[in-house]
């Protein structure tokens, strides 16, 4: 069968009652969410969906990439006076660190590994640098709307979210450790704190 020619929505918006719908390229303008579903009356300002951008931002590890960005957020839409209007909620981060001249041998040689070739021959175009919407850059737009919802579930309905990484392919946490992470769960806080130290030793 030929590939088709044009992005299905799905690759882009997911969500029924909440919907989330992402846009931007790796190195273009910007990146950011449109968020659908949440209520009128919700206390919410930037300062809620900051501090999980500032988790996920790069240069903070040997582990990520070094790209010099600040992911700072900007709700453009949905909220005034810092309580939500029940409309859509539009947020945006500014791309500062945009290199698109560092992908220029990418046109001839896409790069292993990556979705370069793949979405070139599923939907016969590309962004020509970065991987546009197939980057990890694209994940910004998931992580803000993620903490517009946490942010009305611990109000709603006092849910905390707190996770870890308990393998890597064959490394796992010992038994022991991963079963008194089940049965006491930590605060993110905690888990951050030992992240870091992790990373300092």
């Amino acid at each position: 069968a030929a590939p088709s020619r044009s992005p299905s929505p799905r690759m882009s918006s997911f969500g029924t009652l909440f919907k989330v719908s992402t846009f931007g390229e790796s190195h273009g303008v910007g990146v950011g969410c449109i968020v659908d579903g949440i209520p009128a009356n919700l206390a919410l300002t930037e300062e809620d969906v900051q501090p999980q951008l500032t988790r996920r931002r790069p240069g903070q590890s040997s582990l990520t990439t070094a790209r010099n960005e600040s992911d700072t957020i900007t709700i453009l839409s949905g909220t005034e006076n810092g309580v939500t209007l029940g409309t859509p909620i539009a947020m945006m981060v500014r791309n500062q660190d945009q290199r698109k001249f560092d992908y220029a041998n990418t046109s001839s040689a896409p790069r292993p590994g990556h979705a370069d070739y793949t979405y070139q021959v599923k939907y016969g175009t590309r962004a020509s640098s970065g991987g546009g919407r197939a980057s990890a850059r694209e994940t910004i737009g998931r992580v803000a709307a993620g903490a517009v919802a946490e942010k009305w579930l611990k109000l709603e309905h006092d849910t905390r979210i707190s996770c870890w990484v308990s393998s890597i392919m064959d490394i796992d946490l010992p038994k022991d450790v991963a079963k008194a992470l089940e049965s006491d769960p930590p605060t993110r806080e905690e888990i951050d704190t030992v992240g870091t130290l992790a990373e300092d030793a």
